[in-house]
């Protein structure tokens, strides 16, 4: 489906970013549920992708927000960082910096006691 979205045809010639955004976000939905983080984490990662082409960066940065909690359900702590990094920029991007101070203090809580240099950071 989401394939589908992003391809162009005589009589389509602009791929639909915000419709593939929309279905990614609900197959990483799907997998939470049925616990297959490491597909939900790239399907968060590609609705992030068809969001900041569309540049709805509230939502690239709230797709971004979950693709580190997910990350956290994985252990992948170094993950957690970086993604919560990208999605502060994508708030400021935004124009709410209080929600990118929000997801990074948020953030720091979780990494503390695996990487206290960067939840310092």
């Amino acid at each position: 489906m989401t394939h589908k979205d992003l391809k162009t045809s005589l009589l389509k010639w602009k791929p639909d970013y915000d419709l593939a955004a929309d279905e990614y976000s609900a197959a990483a939905t799907c997998y939470k549920t049925a616990k297959q983080y490491t597909q939900c984490r790239e399907c968060l990662l590609k609705a992030t992708e068809n969001y900041k082409f569309n540049r709805s960066f509230f939502s690239a940065g709230k797709c971004l927000e979950q693709a580190a909690l997910i990350s956290k359900e994985l252990g992948d702590m170094e993950s957690i960082f970086k993604l919560a990094e990208r999605s502060a920029c994508m708030y400021q991007e935004h124009g709410i910096p209080d929600t990118a101070a929000l997801t990074l203090d948020k953030t720091a809580k979780i990494i503390e006691n695996h990487l206290p240099e960067k939840a310092l950071h």
